[in-house]
This record gives C-alpha cells, structure tokens and sequence, in this order.
C-alpha cells in the first residue's frame, strides 16, 4: 500500500468522522432547542405552583486559598430560594486565612458534632457552626488532602441531609438553582443524579444572587469560554439527558442523593477529573446491580462560574482537564459499545472517546495529511476549501444559536450590540480558540504521565458586582 491510498483510506475515515459528530450535534441541538422550547411554552402557559415539602440540602463547598471569594459565594448561598439547607464550607488546610474570614465573619463558633465516617478523606481537626434563621453555616477544618474530592468527602461525612450539592469557591449559585435541580428527584425516586448549567460569571452583575446585567464580558479569553459553555452545556447535555447518557455531573454544581454517593464510596481521591469519575462509577454500580436510576440534566438550574481571564491560566485548567478526560474514560472503558449499558456505551461514550478524548490526534492527522495531499498534487483544492467553510458556518451558527438560545431560558435582559459582539467572537472562536485548545489537549496528552496530578492555582478575582 502506497502513500497514496493510505491518503485515500485516510480521507474516507475523516468523512465519516465528519459525520458522525455534524450529525450527532445537530441532532442535539435541535432536541435542545425543542426541549427549550416546549419548556419556555408551559411557562408562559401557567405558573409551575411552588410545593410546600422540601427535599433538605447540604450545599457542599471545598476551599483551598480562597479567600478572594468565599464569603461572596456564602453570602450568595444565603439567596438561595429553598426552604431547608445548610452550608458546609471545607478549609482544606488553606494558608491564606479562608477558615478564619468565615468564622469571623459569620460569628462561628466550636460546636461538637457527631461524624460518622461514611467516605475517606484525610483527618477532620475541628467543627464550627452558627444558625442564621432557618440556615446552619458549617466550617470544617481539616488536614490538607491535596484535591478537591477530598473535601468533599469530608463534607458528606459531617452532612445531616439526605441530599448533597457539591460546587466551587468561586461560584454563585443562582437563588432558583436548587428549587429547579431537585424536581427530578420529587418527579421519579429512581434518580441518583441532578447536574446543572454553568455559566461564565465574568462581568455579570448580580443581585441577591441573580443575574441582573448579562452582558459579554470585556475579557476575550472569558467571552469565547461563556459562548463555548452555552454550546456545550445547552446542547449536547440535554440531548444525553433524553436516554440517562449524560458521562459528567460537572464539578462547579451537581446534586446527589447521599445514598448513592455512599454506595459508590464517594469521590475518588486518586482522580484528576473527580465529577467525570463521579458520574461514570455511578452509571457502573447501578447499571451492574441492576438497580434503576436515573443521572439527570436540567438547564434552568444554574451555577455562575469565574472563567480563566487569561491565557496562561485557561491553559493550565484545560491541560488538567484533558488529562483528567483520558484517565476517566479509560479506567471506565470496559463502558464503550457495551450493550448492557445502552445508549450510554454505545452513543454518549462513542462519541466522548472519538469526538472528545481523540480529537486532538485526529485532527492533527487531519492537517498532515492535508498537507501530503497537497505536496503530492492529489489534494482537489476547491473541495477542500469548499469542506472548510461549511464546517466553519456549521461551527458559527451552532454557537450562536445557543447564544441566542439562553434568552429563551432565562429570559435575560437582552443588551444591545451584544449579538454583533457574540457573533465577532464566534468567528474568532472557530478560527483561534479552537485551533489553540487543539494543541493545548495534544500538550495533555503528551505530557499525562509526568503531570497527572500537577495542580496549578488559577487567578481569580472578587466578586465585586453583587448586592
């Protein structure tokens, strides 16, 4: 076989790999938009009346040096419009003084709790509490475990409800999240799994934990990720949702039954991308116990993120985040094209290892033989540029409509020149942001042995544009 038939047969895999991730995103995106739709419909039609029983929460928040923003993200907690929950702040043995900006600031005080040590983590040194009316604000010290996971684990064993939220320091949860997150639970017992949408935070201001000024933010670097988030939270994720094939319940909010997460032994200490594993051991245990559930996604319970504002610091995240991506799907790869799992092994993981895990080596692949072609003379010119662009407007009009679309859900204050701005920024997504986070995926993948556990402090900034 010549160069020039492995070109061939080269060509003929890109084409239907072209197509099966054109097909398999346009088919989500028109069940979201749908979806989205028919939600905004029965809105209008009637007010979904507000029911007087309450699942309690336990809203879990690891801190390690985050002391910018943690009493922003407590306060915000304190909106949240939800009868009963307490909030468990995780010092995770920090060095900047974030344990004490708590105590002192919500008047916390050595109380003696009870823990029953249901998941590992690392030592629990001391407990604090006070009750601001209905809502008990917890501190926990303890030694450092070196990863978020650990934390959280800690919060689970200290926890007095049955249902557990896990999210960032850096984050505001918005006031109607958990009201929305926990009606798949009321809807169907079967459900072990709630995970929300994440916007970007950067410039947004807000009010009593709403947003009430969305605009794009300043910061490019910040506005291609909002742009990419509406894409990726909007679209594939509510399509998973349909067949129980949603692979993660993103680590900057999700919401679980306790139980389940006991049964599954919590989060795994030894994970780099601890939501992933999270959702796929719980996939695992029950779909292997065969014991119904349901991992559900519901894109009105939203959690306000702080995106990388620079270029160094969105490296690092997305270089632990592509490393943490290979070690999940392979230590769960028993789940590809595994019958017994559904449309969650033969579609959603499919798609994640090829679309997703792969793309950065087959992209590349892409522009060698591209090159070939052309250095051979065999490369039909026209058809490639004409391949390009087409690509290009598909890749542009997806983002803009879930741009668009997150009026629809939410209807935000729509800015003026926002939607010209959205669009610049689109095309620079298509011809930058992508090409670049290309060679940062090849870079974790390169260097996955050496750097597995490396972890990088990423810049943030206070919550200066909330009331």
């Amino acid at each position: 076989m010549d160069v020039r038939e492995v070109i061939q047969y080269t060509e003929i895999f890109f084409l239907y790999y072209l197509f099966f991730y054109v097909t398999y995103i346009s088919v989500g995106n028109i069940f979201a938009m749908v979806k989205i739709y028919r939600n905004r419909q029965r809105r209008l039609m009637m007010n979904q009346l507000d029911h007087e029983y309450y699942y309690p929460i336990s809203i879990i928040v690891p801190a390690y040096n985050e002391s910018a923003t943690i009493l922003s993200t407590i306060n915000n907690l304190l909106y949240q419009d939800y009868k009963i929950f307490e909030i468990i702040v995780v010092d995770d043995g920090s060095t900047d003084g974030t344990g004490q900006k708590v105590i002192d600031a919500f008047d916390l005080s050595l109380i003696t709790h009870p823990i029953r040590l249901q998941v590992l983590s690392k030592p629990i040194q001391a407990v604090y509490g006070h009750k601001i009316g209905r809502i008990s604000i917890k501190l926990i010290r303890k030694e450092n475990g070196g990863n978020k996971a650990d934390s959280v684990n800690a919060g689970i064993n200290v926890s007095e409800y049955p249902y557990i939220v896990s999210m960032d320091a850096d984050e505001i949860l918005q006031a109607d999240a958990l009201k929305h997150a926990i009606r798949p639970f009321f809807e169907d017992a079967t459900t072990v799994a709630v995970g929300g949408l994440l916007g970007v935070s950067n410039d947004v201001v807000f009010k009593h934990a709403y947003p009430v000024e969305t605009k794009i933010s300043k910061s490019l670097v910040a506005a291609m990720q909002s742009l990419e988030y509406s894409r990726a939270f909007m679209g594939s994720r509510i399509f998973s949702d349909a067949f129980n094939g949603n692979l993660n319940v993103s680590g900057g909010f999700g919401l679980f039954k306790k139980e389940a997460l006991i049964r599954v032994n919590g989060y795994d200490v030894n994970s780099v991308a601890e939501d992933m594993d999270l959702a796929l051991r719980l996939h695992r245990y029950y779909v292997e116990n065969k014991i119904p559930y349901n991992n559900r996604y519901v894109a009105n319970a939203i959690c306000w993120t702080q995106a990388p504002f620079t270029l160094k610091d969105l490296t690092k995240q997305r270089s632990r985040w592509h490393r943490g991506l290979i070690q999940s799907m392979w230590q769960h790869r028993t789940i590809i094209l595994n019958p017994k799992y559904g449309l969650l092994g033969t579609v959603s993981y499919l798609f994640y290892f090829l679309c997703e895990l792969m793309a950065p080596f087959i992209e590349l692949l892409g522009i060698i033989i591209i090159s070939l072609s052309f250095m051979l003379g065999i490369l039909n010119v026209s058809s490639a540029i004409a391949l390009a662009l087409l690509y290009f407007l598909f890749c542009v009009f997806q983002t803009m409509v879930f741009y668009v679309g997150r009026y629809f859900i939410q209807d935000y204050q729509f800015f003026r020149g926002d939607t010209l701005k959205a669009f610049g920024i689109t095309i620079l997504d298509s011809i930058f942001y992508r090409p670049y986070l290309l060679f940062v995926r090849l870079y974790a993948a390169i260097t996955y042995s050496t750097h597995l556990h490396s972890w990088y402090k990423i810049e943030r900034e206070a919550f200066d544009k909330t009331s």
